[in-house]
């Protein structure tokens, strides 16, 4: 049962198993936590944002001893691009300008994997790994919706 429990987490309400970008539906699964669990104060956002990042090491871990997943970085696992997506749109309105811009900026760095991303998705096979490259494309994201929404909106 608790496996059960931990695979419906790590696959973002089981997006992550749908066989056809599963990355892009599991960031797409990010979108209501967004609008509906993260409409607090920034810091309040920040430590929710740091707990699910914890436990989501500590998910994933107890998963790769178990083997759930066929390997470390399993394509059905997208906690990480919840994680990803929701680490830097923490720090805007929630809109609908700032949530499409941001959900598209942040598939392109998560596919397209611009250094340091792809070296971190490369090098870092653990847990902390597959989560720090979605980190890393959410870092990339920010500072260019930061820029859209200053420069341009």
């Amino acid at each position: 049962m608790i496996l059960k429990i931990i695979d419906f987490i790590l696959t973002g309400f089981y997006s992550g198993k749908i066989k056809f970008m599963p990355g892009t539906f599991g960031t797409l699964s990010a979108v209501p936590i967004f609008i509906y669990l993260f409409n607090n104060t920034l810091l309040i956002n920040i430590l929710i944002l740091i707990i699910l990042f914890l436990s989501s090491l500590m998910l994933l871990n107890y998963s790769y001893k178990n083997n759930l997943f066929d390997n470390i970085d399993d394509k059905s696992i997208v906690i990480d691009e919840i994680i990803g997506y929701l680490s830097f749109m923490i720090f805007f309105d929630i809109n609908i300008t700032n949530i499409i811009i941001g959900f598209l900026l942040f598939r392109v760095f998560d596919i397209l994997k611009p250094f340091p991303i792809f070296y971190v998705d490369k090098k870092i096979k653990n847990s902390f790994g597959v989560i720090f490259d979605d980190l890393l494309a959410g870092l990339f994201s920010g500072i260019l919706l930061f820029y859209i929404n200053y420069a341009f909106l």
